[in-house]
């Protein structure tokens, strides 16, 4: 717990901050289709970091608490600790958007989802990386 390992901040944070937005940039797209033409760029800018902020706040409660950073050799304790950091995360951002702070709200709905498929963006992006990084 509370364990990081700066090989591991090196090898994943950059890369888990853009399957993060990833995830919300397809999450958006696919409920608010009209925010992504050219005229609403600044809006959409707007949109996506409101969205993006909880979770990314989350990622960062979750992966300092189960150490997602940390000593991630093995492919088990990779996989264990992006899950569970993901739960942290996305427990943290359904709190957060459920406040008049940012927009959307809390659902348990929204809960699985994001749960489901922000795990799936990150441990893609985890398991590519460890795989040709420790290679």
């Amino acid at each position: 717990m509370f364990d990081v390992d700066r090989r591991s901040v090196a090898r994943f944070a950059v890369g888990d901050v853009v399957a993060i937005l990833a995830f919300v940039t397809v999450g958006e797209y696919q409920h608010n289709e009209y925010l992504f033409s050219a005229s609403r760029l600044p809006e959409l800018g707007a949109h996506l970091a409101g969205a993006g902020i909880p979770f990314l706040v989350g990622w960062i409660v979750g992966s300092w608490a189960l150490s997602a950073y940390g000593d991630l050799d093995s492919w088990q304790r990779l996989v264990g600790t992006t899950l569970g950091a993901w739960l942290v995360a996305d427990v943290v951002g359904q709190l957060l958007r459920g406040t008049a702070a940012f927009p959307g709200d809390a659902s348990v709905t929204f809960f699985a989802v994001a749960g489901l498929f922000g795990a799936v963006f990150l441990l893609i992006w985890r398991l590519a990386a460890r795989t040709l990084l420790v290679s």
